[in-house]
């Protein structure tokens, strides 16, 4: 390694730097990086590169060398392109129909009602003002999603919701895009041809074959797993979504997603669940691991596992999924594929959990059932464990405005600035990662701990470090490209 007093300061631009493999890994704030060999990262810092080689010109139109006057536009440009959700306000609006549900799932973020229950349902004066202040965002992208307890158990005002939003938006003219979040299970023909029909997107979970989903998600009423009653449904749906894109004249092309939730059940099974997906016909899976939030604080000692345990368990399943594409059968897992959109194409993902600030109150906000906004889900999953501090007040009575200016939407975005955490500001990672100040604060106590310690920031770290090590073999880096045409 070369001694700082080597070092020709007035060549470089601001730049971070690790040791990847036998290679050093340098980033900047556009997101733009390159690899290294030790001999070339010394004359990168004492300035000796050669000009004429095709290491200087990456370094250079990388930003890495100080720009000129005339390149400081274009960097600015670029790093715009990289955080442009932070720009546009907020652009998706969560709508919890209900707390009612059918099922009790061990990983539970909310704590649901049983069915049936009353006074845990929004009616449709809260849900037209909701909709009214989604639409005096800035944002050109308006998207509803409904979020429960299972939606489903409030259908009129889920239709409801769709179509006042679609004649607000004969005015507004943007672009609206509806949502729904379900287990699928109370899901009836006629339902699902409504949605169809209103070019509702559908996502559910599935964790797996039956002997690792039936552990997670059960019913509410204990009478064994809901694998089977799902299987038929997602049957039902793909087969529908292949019946309205056949008879369809405008290329329809929306397609059932579904999310896998890791819980201890899953971590021998990295292989079985990836083939479970494609045995039922999904080109993709979404990865997630715990949440802090809801009955999960109350069932770790079940389903729980360390970081560790998690990484290995992804990367198993992550390997698995680079041989099938190797091998010819595309699969995309869908978290690396977010953060690959900022890597390889430089490009904002629209995703939370990848921007600095996250969004919470300036990117997304949620409306409860019975009208109190949150700068999040996780707010409103925050106050049902008891902690109110991420209330934005309520539909009844705050303008838009007062909203997004508002104290808990400044605290968040500090909260979430990378910025801002001891740690990160410096990482290598930085132009690529995010942080959650609600779950930190659930799990720590506050909003700045000691992010280096945290679960997520192993995670975190770990996946941008696969994700390059990867990425310096060219088999491996045409299969990410593959995932994001």
């Amino acid at each position: 390694m070369i001694s700082a007093a080597k070092i020709n300061y007035r060549n470089l631009a601001n730049f971070r730097f690790t040791k990847l493999d036998s290679r050093y890994l340098l980033t900047t704030d556009t997101g733009r990086w390159i690899f290294l060999t030790e001999g070339e990262f010394n004359q990168f810092l004492n300035g000796t590169i050669k000009k004429d080689t095709p290491t200087y010109t990456e370094l250079k139109d990388g930003g890495f060398l100080k720009p000129k006057n005339t390149e400081l536009s274009m960097q600015a440009s670029q790093y715009l392109e990289l955080n442009a959700s932070l720009a546009q306000g907020p652009s998706l609006f969560i709508f919890v129909l209900t707390l009612q549900c059918n099922h009790r799932c061990l990983y539970c973020q909310v704590t649901p009602e049983k069915k049936g229950t009353k006074g845990f349902d929004m009616s449709k004066e809260v849900a037209k003002k909701s909709v009214d202040l989604s639409f005096r965002s800035p944002s050109r992208h308006i998207g509803i999603e409904f979020q429960g307890g299972e939606p489903i158990l409030n259908w009129p005002v889920l239709q409801y919701i769709v179509k006042y939003a679609k004649a607000v938006n004969k005015t507004a003219n943007k672009e609206l895009k509806i949502s729904l979040v379900t287990n699928l299970t109370l899901l009836d023909d006629e339902k699902l041809a409504y949605l169809l029909k209103e070019g509702v997107s559908i996502s559910c979970s599935l964790d797996g074959p039956d002997y690792v989903h039936d552990k997670n998600r059960i019913y509410l009423d204990g009478k064994g797993g809901s694998y089977k009653p799902l299987i038929k449904k997602i049957r039902n749906v793909q087969d529908a979504i292949v019946q309205k894109k056949a008879k369809s004249k405008k290329g329809f092309v929306d397609q059932l997603n579904a999310i896998l939730t890791t819980t201890k059940f899953s971590l021998p099974y990295p292989k079985e669940i990836v083939n479970e997906y494609l045995a039922k016909g999904f080109d993709n899976i979404f990865i997630r691991p715990l949440s802090p939030f809801g009955l999960q604080r109350q069932t770790i000692d079940i389903i729980g596992y360390t970081a560790e345990e998690f990484i290995a368990f992804y990367e198993q399943a992550l390997d698995h999924i680079l041989e099938l594409n190797l091998g010819g059968t595309l699969f995309v897992e869908r978290n690396a594929a977010l953060a690959l959109k900022r890597i390889l194409k430089h490009k904002d993902a629209s995703y939370y959990e990848m921007r600095s600030p996250c969004g919470a109150g300036i990117g997304q906000m949620a409306f409860n059932y019975d009208g109190k906004i949150y700068t999040c889900d996780e707010g409103r999953m925050a106050e049902r464990m008891g902690h109110e501090n991420f209330r934005l007040g309520t539909v009844q009575t705050e303008i838009y405005p007062d909203i997004v200016d508002n104290e808990v939407t400044r605290t968040m975005c500090l909260g979430s600035s990378l910025d801002n955490q001891a740690g990160c500001a410096d990482c290598v990672y930085r132009p690529y990662c995010g942080i959650c100040p609600l779950a930190n604060f659930i799990e720590h106590g506050t909003i700045f701990p000691q992010i280096l310690n945290t679960d997520k920031h192993k995670i975190n770290k770990a996946l941008f470090d696969y994700l390059f090590s990867k990425l310096q073999d060219e088999k491996y880096r045409n299969v990410f490209e593959s995932w994001l045409v």
